[in-house]
């Protein structure tokens, strides 16, 4: 199984902590936000490898943050060639550029697709299992708590066997408190299903627009996790990450 971290943003909402730093870099806790969160990822057994896909203006910062990481496995970057956030590629098409960057010889490997902003404070493991066992694509859920607010997270509704059948991204008219974390399990066969979606004209920048086409293509699991989850999405997660962490 292969890792792709996605990690090309400019988290423009940041600014000025991010003008100058890509935000999975920023420290929560005295460590990278990435290294936090492949501490966690790489407890899984079965990944042979790890992608990052950064953008080139941060790059050279990847690189140096490479060379200090000590993983157990090979880490390769990926740049996806923009400078700014009006140019950006968009999660999907450097997720796809990711995977071709890979060749013939990644063929057959499953992917873990990770955003690099994220932090984990559970055990992936179970999941990496429950995958295996059948090698759906499978999603993690978490339950939102109070109103649920419109036009700003996915919504997922399972069966009793934990099927998807249903995955809306970012309702103006939200029904259901499940939504997806962007953490996915994916089988080989993620390639050729993003270079169709992205054939057909799909965006190719918020991840769950890609997750609700893939619904409607082949059958799609769903489980909840149990432990923490951070998404740094602005500077008030960041500070709830790092008060959750220790600074």
């Amino acid at each position: 199984m292969k890792v792709i971290a996605l990690a090309a943003g400019f988290a423009t909402r940041l600014f000025p902590l991010t003008r100058d730093r890509a935000k999975p870099l920023l420290e929560v806790g005295g460590r990278a936000v990435l290294s936090r969160l492949l501490d966690r990822v790489l407890e899984v057994p079965e990944i042979t490898e790890v992608v990052v896909v950064a953008n080139h203006r941060f790059h050279g910062q990847f690189t140096a943050w490479r060379e200090g990481y000590r993983a157990s496995v090979p880490i390769r970057l990926i740049d996806d060639g923009t400078t700014c956030d009006e140019d950006k590629l968009g999660a999907i098409a450097d997720l796809e550029l990711a995977v071709r960057s890979l060749g013939p010889e990644a063929a057959g490997e499953d992917l873990l697709v990770v955003a690099g902003d994220n932090l984990l404070d559970f055990d992936l493991r179970p999941h990496a299992a429950s995958f295996a066992r059948d090698r759906r694509p499978l999603l993690l859920l978490r339950e939102l708590e109070g109103p649920l607010p419109p036009a700003r997270y996915n919504e997922v509704r399972v069966d009793d066997r934990g099927r998807v059948i249903d995955f809306r991204e970012k309702p103006a008219d939200p029904r259901v408190p499940l939504v997806a974390i962007c953490l996915y399990f994916l089988p080989s066969a993620a390639g050729e299903w993003l270079r169709e979606y992205l054939a057909q004209g799909g965006n190719p920048d918020a991840p769950g627009y890609f997750i609700e086409w893939l619904v409607g293509r082949t059958p799609v699991r769903a489980e909840r996790f149990a432990g923490g989850w951070f998404d740094i999405g602005n500077l008030e997660t960041l500070e709830a990450a790092r008060a959750a962490f220790g600074g």
